[in-house]
């Protein structure tokens, strides 16, 4: 009997104890002088999407002729003042005339220009087999992000490259054979092709060729998104300009800059600023680059304008007018920091840490801002302690924190 008793009794201090013991971890965790949080990596990555209105100075080619019309240049392409930019012929058949002519007239300069050297900014095989490899690394890009109809851009370049190349390793003396060959040929075409050509078109102004007209292109010019303020841009979204239908051979953007307006929630874009860089990306396009030019907004109105400024062209992006487009930001990866527990100290901005029951004050290094939280740059050098680091214990609840402070 007195052995059962005083097994009882012992397990009646276990109990005692063990109740003991958990009362006390719950009140230092309840009554603990700070409270603390891992800090980890955060990533925030900004995408809008938008009603796009796009702003050119550009001219219309007024000018046109009977018969059937020819282009000699593709959307985006670069032309001269004085250029003849579209014919108009008086078959069909001779449209196919007119295309081997330009492209024997190509040729020939190609040809020319590999042989003649004061043509050539180097001479060298080692630097031009550089130069075919950058080119070569240019059409791989290309072709991954599926940019199919630019790879023609790369041609004239690589087939000079290449024609220079064959010079310069002794592959090829000399091109003069083959060149009075195209001459004879260019000379032949010149004298039948010309025959079907009723009327050419020259390029008024320098600037990038374009074949379409949507009869907006007196209506939104550049200047326009340089000054409208924010009332102005907001109509302009709202009810833009009613499409005018207008005779022409096509037109020549006479800028390579242009704009895009893009309405907004303002509180969607409170974080954005001038000179940011960004991506656009319009339908059944790639994306490319672009940068903050204007942001327009008042406190009466919820709705904000962001006037993008570009200076991409090509045949994509030479007709946009009004679209849908994605306006992406740059990712930013850093510290996620609440700006609830940020603090000052001798004039920096920063948060307190507790590290082996010691309060230290950490400074930031802020790469993003939004309501609610800061990212914070990890410190490149791995013995620098002044600064958060990922992993570190932030205190969110405390008083009378200072730097140097111990917690028992």
């Amino acid at each position: 009997m007195q052995g059962k008793w005083i097994e009882k009794l012992i397990a009646s201090l276990l109990v005692l104890f063990l109740f003991c013991y958990v009362g006390f971890q719950a009140s230092r965790y309840f009554d603990a002088p700070v409270k603390t949080e891992t800090v980890y990596s955060y990533t925030v990555s900004q995408t809008i999407s938008a009603e796009g209105l796009v702003f050119r100075d550009e001219m219309v080619l007024t000018e046109t002729g009977s018969g059937i019309q020819s282009c000699l240049y593709d959307d985006g392409e670069r032309v001269l003042v004085g250029q003849p930019v579209v014919e108009y012929l008086s078959s069909a058949a001779g449209g196919g005339n007119r295309s081997r002519l330009r492209q024997t007239e190509w040729e020939i300069s190609m040809l020319e220009e590999a042989q003649n050297t004061s043509l050539s900014h180097f001479f060298n095989a080692e630097a031009l087999g550089r130069d075919i490899k950058q080119q070569l690394g240019y059409l791989v890009e290309m072709s991954a992000s599926r940019r199919f109809d630019a790879v023609e851009t790369l041609r004239p370049t690589l087939v000079s490259l290449l024609n220079k190349r064959q010079i310069a390793t002794g592959k090829e003396r000399s091109f003069q054979r083959r060149i009075d060959s195209l001459t004879r040929e260019l000379e032949s075409l010149r004298s039948t092709s010309g025959q079907d050509v009723n009327m050419v078109v020259k390029a008024p102004v320098s600037g990038y060729f374009a074949k379409s007209i949507d009869g907006l292109e007196s209506l939104l010019p550049l200047e326009i998104a340089r000054t409208a303020d924010l009332e102005e841009m907001l109509e302009l979204l709202d009810n833009p300009p009613v499409r005018r239908t207008q005779p022409g051979s096509g037109r020549i953007v006479t800028s390579q800059n242009w704009y895009v307006a893009a309405k907004v929630e303002k509180y969607d874009v409170q974080w954005v600023r001038e000179g940011q860089t960004l991506t656009l990306q319009f339908e059944n396009t790639p994306g490319f680059p672009a940068t903050v030019s204007r942001v327009l907004a008042s406190n009466e109105r919820d709705e904000a304008v962001l006037v993008l400024h570009c200076n991409y062209v090509d045949d994509d992006t030479i007709n946009l007018r009004q679209a849908p487009v994605k306006l992406m930001f740059s990712q930013y990866t850093g510290l996620r920091v609440d700006t609830a527990f940020l603090r000052f100290h001798n004039g920096e901005r920063g948060v307190y840490v507790l590290e082996n029951n010691v309060v230290r004050f950490k400074k930031l290094d802020p790469i993003y801002e939004e309501a609610g939280f800061l990212l914070s740059a990890q410190p490149v050098d791995p013995y620098d302690s002044t600064t958060l680091r990922q992993y570190d214990q932030i205190i969110t609840k405390g008083t009378d924190l200072e730097d140097g402070k111990i917690i028992e």
